[in-house]
């Protein structure tokens, strides 16, 4: 049995150590702030709860692993259900509203819409670049430049630019448009980063997207649940900041209270542990997030819209009528919604404005690509010494499904501890 500390009880870190504890290992679970959950938690203000990312997932496989490899099935915890899609609003005020987990459904609603389907065939082709990813970096511990080989390099295509692919690939505006408002929404800049990234709408596709009943809070509430279950020791208000090593393998995490002896580290932080050497990435600067509560007059919308202006505005639903707003400018994105024939601005009841700067203080929101060997130095590439990243700061990124895969693939490499 190896003593395990998982720093950080966001998702990241409660996944690694439930996971890691029903391999029989001693886990100690430390946490700097007085909850778990982290960002699953979302934004509660005046009684209300507002997520400040989007609260559904694709991927509904990593969740069903993650509960069913820790104890009971997710279905026996919590009711996990497939969205309808995402509607898309364009500068001409068109309408596609987008069916996510089956090409047939996209397709019928690419020809309503425009009258004809290049979108069908362009997804198609991420078939074989998924198919590496999953395999190279996903589904295992990614060993870094070494896995990078003539015929990885062959399917992915790594120096095109997504502003490159979709340039080259794509006829349609809308469809160029699906394709880069994300990204730039995202914080990142179209022209560096690799177009395998492009990959996730193939992923949408073939596998949806879904939500927890209840919401990102009821997962936090229910992997909580699961720790205590498996014995895991947990540290609230303990903040670790340095690893002690020996020989280059790690033996203690220092905190603000002692040192932990640990066989096994899965940082989880987003914080940096001394004395490694820092990274040479930039993290991401998120977009500011408008918080609202529409009176019960409201008019139905989609859970999820995102309009294409310039920037680019997404909104979704969190219920009872929560919406969050995610937008990059400066102007009040209410007033922006009225140009594209979205006025709610009548049944507004509450009205928050978080800034980015308010926004990082909750956490770190992932690194900037700088072309695609910006994935070689993210934390968790080719870990060595017994330390191991995860979270929205380490690799595949901040989706909470690349987490869950991150995590998986953290505890198949350690493996059970000796009976």
């Amino acid at each position: 049995m190896a003593n395990v500390v998982v720093v950080g009880g966001g998702f990241a870190g409660m996944s690694a150590a439930a996971r890691l504890a029903k391999l029989r290992h001693h886990v100690t679970l430390l946490e700097s702030g007085q909850r778990l959950g982290g960002r699953l938690n979302g934004v509660t203000i005046d009684g209300r709860t507002w997520q400040t990312e989007l609260d559904t997932v694709t991927l509904p496989g990593v969740f069903r692993d993650l509960f069913r490899k820790s104890g009971r099935p997710l279905e026996r915890i919590l009711d996990f259900t497939k969205t309808e899609g995402r509607r898309h609003v364009f500068k001409d005020k068109s309408v596609l509203d987008l069916p996510l987990g089956n090409r047939g459904d996209q397709h019928e609603a690419l020809m309503e819409a425009f009258g004809e389907d290049e979108w069908s065939p362009w997804v198609d082709s991420f078939a074989e670049p998924w198919d590496v990813i999953r395999r190279m970096a996903l589904d295992q511990v990614f060993p870094g430049r070494p896995a990078v080989d003539r015929a990885v390099r062959k399917v992915l295509r790594p120096r095109r630019s997504l502003a490159t692919l979709a340039e080259k690939d794509l006829d349609d505006d809308r469809l160029r448009k699906l394709v880069l408002n994300p990204v730039r929404l995202a914080g990142q800049d179209r022209n560096v980063t690799p177009g395998f990234v492009a990959v996730g709408h193939y992923v949408e596709r073939s596998f949806g997207r879904w939500r927890f009943a209840g919401g990102l809070p009821a997962l936090a509430a229910a992997l909580e649940t699961r720790l205590a279950e498996r014995g895991v020791t947990i540290e609230l208000g303990e903040s670790a900041h340095e690893l002690v090593l020996e020989d280059g393998q790690v033996r203690k995490v220092v905190t603000s209270r002692r040192a932990v002896p640990s066989d096994i580290v899965v940082w989880c932080a987003p914080a940096w542990p001394a004395p490694l050497p820092r990274r040479d990435l930039m993290p991401v600067i998120p977009a500011s997030r408008t918080l609202v509560t529409l009176s019960s007059e409201a008019p139905s919308m989609p859970d999820e819209i995102l309009v294409h202006a310039n920037p680019p505005i997404r909104m979704w639903s969190g219920g009872d009528g929560l919406w969050t707003i995610e937008h990059r400018s400066g102007e009040d994105p209410l007033r922006a919604l009225v140009r594209f024939g979205i006025d709610v601005r009548p049944y507004v009841e509450q009205q928050v404005d978080l800034n980015p700067s308010d926004l990082v203080g909750l956490g770190h929101w992932g690194w900037t690509w700088r072309g695609w060997t910006s994935a070689l130095d993210l934390p968790g590439v080719a870990p060595t010494g017994g330390i191991y990243f995860a979270g929205a700061h380490a690799h595949p990124g901040a989706t909470l499904e690349g987490i869950g895969m991150a995590t998986a693939a953290i505890a198949e490499a350690i493996g059970p501890a000796p009976r």
